[in-house]
């Protein structure tokens, strides 16, 4: 298969597994959260179990690419992730994005394009 692949399966799960555990954090006890025996709670929610499902598979699938790809190209690729949580922020968690979050976001939009163009 394409690396290429790879490395949109990663950014995807990775993006939403991020999700996944900022809804997941939300739903946890803060006694859970405290460094200590009761953390293990904490992978009983689902999200967050969820979550950790989707991350190792987002290593996984990025361990492929990286198999494929030059590093100075697969781990710039990555940065899409920042684009796709942003845009699962805005319409999952209903946060606001104001126009420099935007700009950001076109910002590395355009340095991917310009890795990727680099790369061929």
């Amino acid at each position: 298969m394409n690396p290429y692949y790879y490395m949109i399966f990663a950014v995807v799960f990775s993006s939403f597994g991020q999700l996944l555990q900022k809804i997941g954090s939300g739903k946890v006890k803060d006694e859970h959260l405290k460094v200590s025996f009761k953390s293990i709670f904490v992978f009983f929610n689902p999200f967050i179990f969820t979550a950790l499902i989707l991350l190792f598979f987002a290593t996984l699938f990025y361990l492929i690419a990286l198999s494929k790809l030059p590093l100075s190209i697969a781990y710039p690729l990555l940065s899409s992730g920042y684009v796709l949580v942003l845009l699962l922020s805005k319409f999952f968690l209903r946060e606001r994005v104001g126009i420099k979050r935007w700009l950001g976001v076109f910002v590395i939009i355009t340095g991917i394009c310009i890795v990727f163009l680099s790369g061929i």
